[in-house]
């Protein structure tokens, strides 16, 4: 399969005021949505096209937890999804109305609980589901897909046990699940996994800075043209290009700093890569 992800350049940042840490970033239409780790107004809204500021809007009844919280959005429905990990659950937010007019606030639609604490979240290609990577002290990690209009539970998968922390999860458009944990004896992988939770290909093993390793995986994203695979590798302070099949591709090192959330856009190109230095650096690919 060919790569159309040749090169990357950092173009811009998007910063907030007074240091916010940021969690997750997002769009829907031509608006960005970056989720902050505070208790009021946690989204900031950016415009898509310049970056520049448009308001900051409150997500009822989410308190986002640092380092676990997470939030991802539906083109189709209009939705922001936002996991809240204390209270074992996920945020449904209705943006049908929210991006034609200014709010303070989004519509709570629903609150839907799940079996285990929700961390990463993606939406499924084709059926439009959402995807939970959910992980509870003692148990096995659990891959948790969600009916996107009721929440209803479509399957919940059981991951094998050396799988000991999942980070985040994603579905390409042949089915196969991706995911990215760190585990027993420094495990540091992006695996692929089938619907009962075995792993049949994988990418990395003992933490490391090399081709073939990784250290800390927090967060992915999928090209939907070509299905390769963004991984960020937190503490090599890099975000690692990886094919359908969990083969290297290219790494993206220049101008990125402890990526830990990565939103990749697919219209424009860009990959949002927010880092630990509370900015998220934009990469036109």
């Amino acid at each position: 399969m060919c790569c159309c992800v040749t090169a990357g350049h950092v173009i811009d940042t998007i910063s907030t005021v007074n240091d916010v840490f940021l969690l997750r970033v997002t769009s829907v239409d031509d608006e960005l949505f970056v989720l902050l780790e505070q208790e009021e107004k946690q989204v900031a809204v950016c415009s898509l096209n310049d970056f520049q500021s448009l308001r900051r809007i409150h997500l009822p009844g989410l308190k986002p937890t640092a380092g676990l919280s997470d939030m991802t959005s539906c083109v189709r429905h209009k939705c922001l999804y936002a996991s809240d990990w204390d209270n074992r659950c996920i945020h449904r937010y209705n943006l049908s109305s929210e991006t034609s007019a200014i709010r303070k606030t989004i519509e709570h639609n629903s609150e839907w609980p799940v079996p285990g604490s929700p961390g990463g979240l993606s939406v499924t290609p084709g059926s439009f589901n959402l995807l939970v990577a959910c992980l509870e002290l003692g148990e096995r990690s659990k891959l948790v897909e969600l009916r996107a209009d009721s929440g209803q539970l479509v399957r919940e998968i059981t991951l094998q046990s050396d799988i000991e922390c999942l980070l985040h999860a994603v579905q390409l458009t042949t089915g196969h699940y991706v995911i990215c944990h760190v585990g027993w004896g420094n495990l540091n992988r992006v695996c692929m996994v089938d619907d009962e939770g075995r792993v049949s290909r994988s990418y990395g093993g003992q933490r490391g800075s090399g081709v073939g390793q990784l250290d800390w995986p927090r967060h992915l994203a999928v090209d939907e043209d070509s299905q390769f695979i963004f991984v960020a590798d937190c503490r090599n302070t890099r975000v690692v290009l990886l094919s359908p099949t969990l083969d290297f591709v290219r790494e993206f090192s220049e101008g990125v700093w402890r990526p830990f959330r990565l939103y990749f856009h697919q219209a424009t190109r860009r990959l949002f890569v927010s880092q630990e230095r509370h900015d998220v650096a934009v990469i036109q690919l």
